[in-house]
């Protein structure tokens, strides 16, 4: 069972903290394709609607295009098929991001 609380749920100075970290990982670029948007959105690398928690280390800083391009789909299915697949982004983002592993 599960304590965390969902992101609609925590109060404004709590959610501010949480997105603040996530988009730091990045250093304010979107964590898939790399660019640098005036908004990055808060992506759940596992899906809410496949289980996925609302954890620092399930979300992602990414930009509008990819986040709604990825959808509820998984991750590195989405994202190697994707025409922003980049090696070392990926590889960065898999040392960071505490949920995924590259697949061999």
């Amino acid at each position: 069972m599960s304590t965390q609380v969902p992101l609609k749920e925590l109060v404004k100075p709590q959610k501010h903290k949480l997105k603040t970290a996530v988009k730091q990982r990045f250093g304010g670029a979107c964590a898939f394709c790399g660019c640098v948007p005036r908004f990055l959105t808060l992506d759940h690398i596992v899906a809410r609607s496949k289980g996925g928690l609302d954890v620092k280390s399930n979300l992602a800083a990414v930009c509008q295009r990819c986040n709604r391009s990825k959808g509820s789909r998984l991750l590195w299915e989405w994202w190697q098929a994707s025409p922003c697949w980049n090696e070392e982004r990926a590889a960065h983002f898999a040392a960071v991001v505490l949920v995924c592993k590259i697949r061999s």
